[in-house]
């Protein structure tokens, strides 16, 4: 039997003593109780629930962040610990079927499990009394790693559709099985995904993610029917035969390419190959990761997913093919470096190409190639850096001195001028530049 008490934090303990001096109760709910009951040891956030309302609340912690008011919940922070504490309520009339137009404060803990999303999280430890309350079987799901809606799954589906990929989630997470019924409900109710904000779905989806074979929950929304609504295209890849060099379909190599990966580009990973079915031609895709580059775009940009993330993972799966040769020349490694940009995509894009090939299970691909470009780069690097505009020993200024008009004429010149140093740097110094710039401008004006 596990002793609960001594697995709370001593600083989660002081929470409960000083809402008990005011003559309040506390609970211990939710994942922080599931997880003590699951026997781990990591938690880092505390979520408590008492029959203080958030007046209450505000009045005891001074400097409580009251972020969830209306619903009861304010942010207390003590000793580098974030406590979620929530008055115990009812809710109703879910009309955006996330917050509810009613909520009514209660002095009953079991009334308010009765609004939670899954059993294992619908278990209350009393922190005074040490009474755990356990009203719809968590206990017994937790030890059977079952995953069950509180009540009528449809309602509590209906009431906030985002614990459709909740479930899926914790599936992954945790290593569950979801319960038949829950499991029937997730498929008829797969649709009402849509009335979910996309930033919501976009971090359950990313927090999927970020645990130990994620593929599994990625097979679970293509199977529910989740996967329709979230990322349509990547069902696009299932059943997609490569050629004679691939022993999976594309849909089970870019899983399996995500399993592998590092947890900075899984998702990467997973869209790495997704313009293949567009651009499929026999045992070829020829372009697909110039196509699957502009489908990551629209798809990362349609969740609502963050600019600079968004320009990164283009960027890798647009790169992603490159396949390095020992007669690469210097010029060859400025110009993969200039398309690569910096340090952090260059790291980020290794990993990728790693993953790509050890998400084929027949693959014969020489890794030490990777040591060797690895190699080259660090020399030429070294020597020259990331050659961009920024390092030409001339600008746009200059240009207009000369006689170039202002916009496309200017850059399309500088980037002329950055090619050559590219291949050649030694030419990049000022009066060298401006002999170029000039004889271009003469060459211009005679078109």
């Amino acid at each position: 039997m596990i002793d609960i008490h001594r697995n709370i934090s001593k600083d989660a303990l002081k929470i409960s003593d000083i809402l008990s001096k005011n003559g309040y109760q506390a609970y211990l709910v939710g994942g922080s109780i599931r997880d003590i009951l699951m026997n781990k040891n990591d938690l880092h956030d505390y979520d408590i629930a008492t029959d203080a309302t958030p007046d209450d609340l505000k009045r005891i912690f001074k400097d409580a962040i009251a972020f969830g008011e209306k619903f009861g919940t304010i942010l207390v922070i003590y000793k580098g610990f974030n406590f979620e504490i929530t008055t115990f309520r009812t809710e109703s009339d879910y009309k955006d079927q996330r917050h509810p137009e009613k909520v009514v404060f209660i002095k009953d803990i079991k009334e308010d499990l009765k609004r939670r999303d899954f059993t294992m999280n619908a278990i209350a430890f009393n922190m005074q009394s040490n009474d755990l309350i356990d009203i719809f079987g968590g206990q017994k799901d937790i030890k059977n790693k079952i995953i069950r809606c509180v009540g009528d799954p449809d309602l509590r589906f209906n009431e906030d559709p985002l614990r459709l990929i909740r479930a899926v989630r914790f599936y992954v997470q945790l290593h569950f099985d979801i319960e038949e019924d829950t499991y029937k409900s997730i498929k008829n109710n797969a649709s009402k995904i849509v009335t979910v904000s996309k930033e919501r779905i976009r971090d359950e989806f990313m927090r999927m993610l970020s645990f130990d074979k994620p593929s599994r929950g990625i097979e679970l929304l293509r199977d529910t029917g989740l996967l329709d609504y979230i990322f349509p295209e990547i069902n696009l890849c299932y059943g997609v035969e490569q050629n004679k060099f691939h022993s999976l379909d594309v849909y089970h190599h870019i899983l399996l390419s995500m399993d592998m990966a590092d947890k900075r580009i899984r998702l990467a990973a997973l869209l790495h190959d997704i313009g293949k079915p567009q651009t499929k031609n026999g045992e070829h895709f020829f372009g697909h990761e110039k196509i699957g580059a502009e489908m990551a775009d629209k798809m990362l940009r349609r969740l609502k997913f963050p600019k600079k993330d968004i320009s990164l993972i283009s960027k890798l799966i647009y790169l992603h093919l490159f396949n390095y040769e020992d007669k690469w020349t210097d010029s060859a490694i400025r110009r993969f470096l200039r398309r690569v940009e910096n340090d952090e995509t260059l790291e980020l894009l290794f990993l990728l190409r790693e993953a790509d090939e050890h998400g084929n299970p027949i693959s014969q691909y020489d890794f030490t190639n990777l040591d060797k470009l690895k190699k080259r780069i660090s020399k030429v690097r070294d020597k020259d850096g990331y050659l961009s505009l920024k390092d030409l020993k001339l600008n746009g200024d200059d240009l207009i001195k000369i006689g170039y008009s202002k916009g496309i004429d200017i850059g399309k010149e500088l980037q002329t001028i950055l090619m050559k140093v590219i291949e050649n740097p030694n030419i990049n110094n000022r009066e060298k530049l401006l002999k170029m710039a000039k004889d271009d401008f003469i060459k211009l004006k005679t078109i």
